[in-house]
């Protein structure tokens, strides 16, 4: 349940951002791996877990030493008041709550610094605070209305019916989000408009619909579309190194500045710079960077599929 737990705040995600060593690191992961095998807690020797993650006793000691201190690991030591043992027996287990974790506050590193990559794949919405409370039953239901009422907004769009007919929608709305992720719903109803007469006949004709969608797309150039998206992603990172070069111009802080190198050695940058646009309020200097850019931010799914090409509403 505590693994559960972890996975579901995307804990591999904020150890990622602990900057550990790699003997903390190795430690981290060899308990985990215990814990995972039904071993929460392991009682052992510095010198016996040297041995095990092959790294020097005394880089152990170092580094078991911090991971306590941080609360990442919970290390008792037996009492050996009464012995002469050089090793002494020390118990360890991995703390799975990430709320009693003390991250290194003069790196100024928060596990909300994640937030540009998006954390949560399915029907949910990216989970951004990754720490916040677990939302409430009320808080859950009031989302699900939400998701399969935008499904019925996109649907209705040009065109009339009456109150029945509405709520015959409404229904199949709530069924498809049952099966299927919203984004792929909507992505549906957008291309084939007026063509789909009624949510329930997608319902009940999803592949037919699926494998149509994927007919007509098909047909466009590949070549030229790729050629395209490859001079759109260079010009974003051009003007990412360009930023870069005037950080102490612009004074950027070190978590601004992490964003340019992220845009420009990432593989999908204009992907990449729609999460972080999602963050701007926490980038305050790059407010004219993703003013410049805003055109060449493409809108994806948590998945990482596009969705369409991102075009703020006016006052973004």
């Amino acid at each position: 349940m505590a693994m559960e737990q972890f996975l579901q705040k995307s804990g591999f995600k904020v150890l990622a951002l602990a900057r550990l060593t790699e003997c903390e690191y190795s430690i981290v992961l060899y308990l985990m791996n215990c814990a995972v095998s039904g071993l929460e807690d392991i009682v052992t020797t510095e010198m016996e877990l040297a041995s095990l993650i092959h790294y020097q006793e005394e880089d152990v000691s170092r580094s078991l030493e911090s991971l306590a201190g941080r609360q990442i690991v919970r290390a008792r030591s037996s009492d050996h008041s009464h012995g002469s043992s050089a090793h002494p027996s020390i118990r360890l287990n991995f703390q799975f709550d990430m709320t009693r974790w003390q991250l290194d506050s003069d790196q100024d590193l928060e596990a909300h610094d994640a937030v540009v990559y998006p954390f949560s794949v399915g029907n949910r919405k990216a989970q951004l605070e990754i720490l916040a409370k677990p939302p409430s039953a009320a808080a859950e239901s009031r989302e699900e209305k939400e998701t399969w009422d935008r499904v019925v907004e996109s649907f209705l769009q040009g065109r009339s019916f009456d109150d029945a007919e509405i709520e015959t929608h409404e229904t199949s709305a709530r069924l498809l989000m049952q099966d299927h992720p919203v984004d792929q719903v909507l992505l549906l109803l957008r291309h084939f408009g007026l063509r789909i007469p009624s949510l329930s006949l997608l319902a009940s004709n999803w592949s037919h619909f699926q494998e149509l969608y994927e007919a007509e797309t098909q047909q466009v150039d590949l070549m030229d579309a790729r050629r395209k998206h490859q001079e759109l992603d260079q010009r974003l990172k051009e003007s990412s190194r360009k930023w870069l070069d005037s950080a102490e111009q612009f004074g950027l802080t070190a978590s601004e500045i992490s964003i340019l190198k992220l845009l420009i050695r990432h593989r999908h940058p204009r992907r990449q710079l729609f999460w972080a646009w999602q963050a701007r309020s926490r980038y305050l200097n790059l407010r004219d960077f993703f003013d410049e850019n805003q055109s060449l931010m493409l809108a994806v799914t948590t998945a990482g599929m596009i969705v369409r090409k991102f075009h703020p509403t006016p006052g973004e």
